[in-house]
């Protein structure tokens, strides 16, 4: 039974939020799975509206005994998920002609990239809407030089996007001088801001190594670039191309400012995506479009209290598990998105995205 006595219902994928009463002991609970009285299967409030899981109703704020409406904070969300959108933002410097072990050699890291980014783009093609940014520009111009900041988008984003992207990666050559990360994020960001839709929207940067442009500064740069990308709104998610053990501190900065750290119970483990062959990279890229797609909720807007938030897949509750093994947690400081892990993100992957609900509490009432 729910205890608190005004809840903020936010019903993902049916995305709603609003305030109502809640009485306990009157077979009108709010608690998923009660059966209040609405009559789509979801609970009921005690004032007669539907819950999560129903049609939505009437989600005024009941009068507080003094004639005047109580409003704890209200927020309404987009009644259906959008398709996640995916700018691909790929390093072709010449290091990647390099092998993993960074000679000149077959196969090179180009030729792992290439297969592997091809093959789950096509798989992934009804789920996610995907897009195209090389840098460094131009081939040969000269590392750090004005000729090879990135200043385009090469394939702009689109629905069933697939065949174009891939044809655009096969087309392109890792010919590039200089590694001007920064700036490509940075080009990113005016790019999906430009994007006039309420799709969420992620960069992918997948890159063999450090940035090395600017000249000076430039990883810190670069995590500025991606840490202003996060406060924006876009997450990114970081693939290290066979990258060697001198870059993992570097790559793990730009992993944790993108606010889409890799998962690991093993807290010395790498913060960002591994990729040292095709299978490896491939394993690594399903796992990231597989939380964009099936395992991320974004919200609309905080909790009105981070602390007062109940997930629930169908009529189970999920706890939260700040770890990333089994439960749920918010993706970052913003707590504008949800993930989902183990057996959570498995049960929604099976039963669909539909029976995923959030209820956010009010400021100053908890959930359980």
């Amino acid at each position: 039974m729910l205890k608190a006595s005004w809840i903020c219902s936010v019903v993902m994928l049916a995305a709603l939020s609003g305030c109502a009463s809640s009485n306990e002991g009157d077979g009108s609970s709010g608690e998923p799975g009660a059966g209040g009285p609405g009559s789509g299967g979801g609970p009921g409030y005690g004032d007669g509206t539907e819950g999560p899981g129903g049609m939505p109703g009437d989600f005024s704020s009941p009068d507080d005994g003094t004639g005047e409406n109580v409003d704890c904070g209200r927020q309404n969300f987009n009644v259906e998920r959008k398709p996640a959108s995916l700018l691909l933002v790929l390093d072709r410097s010449a290091s990647m002609l390099d092998d993993p072990n960074g000679d000149e050699g077959t196969p090179s890291k180009w030729d792992i990239v290439v297969p592997a980014l091809q093959e789950v783009i096509t798989a992934t093609n009804p789920s996610a809407s995907w897009g195209l940014k090389v840098f460094p520009q131009g081939d040969r111009a000269g590392s750090c030089s004005a000729e090879s900041f990135p200043s385009d988008i090469l394939i702009p984003i689109a629905t069933n996007n697939a065949s174009t992207v891939n044809q655009a990666i096969s087309s392109t050559t890792a010919e590039g001088d200089g590694t001007p990360t920064g700036d490509a994020i940075s080009t990113a960001v005016e790019y999906l801001q430009s994007i006039q839709s309420d799709d969420p929207k992620y960069i992918l940067l997948a890159t063999d190594g450090d940035p090395s442009c600017p000249k000076s500064d430039s990883d810190e740069f670069a995590v500025q670039a991606i840490t202003n990308a996060a406060a924006a709104g876009f997450h990114t998610f970081v693939i290290g191309i066979a990258a060697s053990s001198s870059k993992i501190e570097t790559l793990d900065g730009l992993a944790v400012a993108g606010l889409e750290p890799r998962q690991d119970p093993d807290p010395l483990a790498p913060k960002f995506y591994l990729a040292a062959t095709k299978d490896q990279l491939v394993t690594s890229l399903m796992t990231i479009t597989g939380e964009v797609s099936t395992c991320l909720f974004p919200l609309s807007a905080p909790p009105p209290n981070p602390d007062h938030v109940g997930v629930f897949v169908g009529e189970q509750a999920v706890a939260q598990d700040t770890t990333g093994a089994d439960g749920w947690n918010y993706t970052g400081p913003d707590m504008m998105t949800i993930k989902l892990y183990g057996s959570a993100c498995e049960q929604v992957a099976s039963s669909g995205a539909g029976s995923v609900k959030v209820i956010f509490g009010c400021k100053d009432d908890p959930i359980f």
